[in-house]
């Protein structure tokens, strides 16, 4: 008994040092966790002192901000006057140069038509000439027409600033001055009657450079035996103008002048073509009719009668277009057989 008695009673002891210890670990704990929440709210208290510190720095280097005057925006033309007054001395005259539709670059400006080889008439093998007509009512042509630069028109503006030659006939023999020109293309007067049938006044119809649809060129063929290539070579152009009668009914077509086409090349190379259609770029009248981007039909060929097709084959479009059709199928199979032996 006395032993189990002593057994417990250590037991009991061992038991009550256990959570002595315990209990000092627990109230240690407390005491540290205490202690850190304490420092780490002196902590925020002196950053939050230090940055109300820097604010009132801050606050106190920056200048007050002065009122801002708002009575200067009905007159100053920077926004819009409310007041049903508007005061034109405040606004000003706007004089930049006028651009119409699209920016146009002066790309071509003192362009100049490249050079051709000179030929030696003792290398040409073959010789033939060749009239066409270029209808400015196809499509493909219609670069020739755009209104406000047709072609007539930019050819017109030359002769009156002398920097083209007009002449009156086709072998470029007599030339003719600009005043000249102009009457020979421009129609006739006719006549007007007015309310009264006995009274009638003449009215001198105005030329319209844009109203030429019809273009003649002259051609030479030849093949240079020493290239060995065929040439193609414009020699000469003419605008067409069709003349009607004061009741309005066709007369016929007239050529009101000539032009040797080598002393076109200048202005036609400073001069810029529009084709929309195409959407071409860059591109002078000097290098359409040189790639021949152009549709034309022949009208006439060299030959002792100096006969046209149309005298050949009167009154027979079929006949006309068949005959053309020959005169180009001639000139392509000699192409082809240039280098057949």
């Amino acid at each position: 008994m006395k032993r189990i008695y002593a057994i417990c009673v250590v037991m009991l002891l061992f038991s009550l040092g256990i959570s002595t210890v315990m209990m000092a670990q627990t109230h240690k704990k407390k005491k540290n966790k205490h202690k850190t929440e304490q420092s780490t709210a002196e902590a925020d208290s002196i950053a939050a002192a230090r940055s109300r510190d820097s604010l009132a720095r801050i606050a106190a280097a920056t200048p007050a901000a002065e009122p801002v005057d708002t009575s200067h925006q009905l007159t100053d033309g920077l926004v819009a006057d409310t007041t049903g007054y508007l005061n034109m001395s405040n606004i000003t005259l706007d004089t930049s140069k006028p651009v119409d539709g699209f920016y146009k670059m002066r790309i071509l400006e003192g362009a100049r038509p490249f050079a051709f080889p000179k030929e030696n008439k003792f290398n040409v093998k073959f010789y033939k000439r060749i009239w066409r007509t270029i209808d400015l009512n196809d499509s493909v042509n219609k670069i020739f027409a755009m209104p406000g630069q047709s072609l007539m028109r930019i050819i017109l503006e030359a002769i009156k600033a002398q920097k083209l030659i007009a002449y009156a006939d086709e072998g470029f023999t007599k030339t003719l001055t600009y005043e000249k020109v102009m009457k020979r293309i421009t129609p006739d007067s006719f006549q007007v009657v007015l309310t009264d049938p006995d009274t009638t006044y003449k009215v001198a119809a105005a030329f319209d450079p844009d109203s030429v649809k019809i273009f003649e060129i002259k051609e030479d063929l030849f093949i240079d035996k020493v290239r060995g290539r065929m040439i193609t070579q414009i020699i000469g152009l003419a605008p067409v103008s069709r003349l009607k009668g004061s009741t309005g009914e066709d007369l016929g077509t007239t050529h009101g002048f000539y032009l040797y086409f080598p002393q076109c090349r200048n202005v036609f190379a400073a001069k810029e073509a529009y084709d929309t259609q195409r959407d071409m770029a860059d591109l002078s009248y000097d290098d359409v009719f040189i790639q021949r981007n152009f549709h034309s039909t022949i009208f006439k060929e060299s030959n002792p009668g100096d006969l046209r097709i149309i005298d050949k084959f009167p009154n027979d479009e079929k006949a006309q277009k068949a005959e053309a059709d020959r005169i180009e199928r001639e000139i392509q199979n000699y192409k082809n057989n240039l280098w057949k032996h």
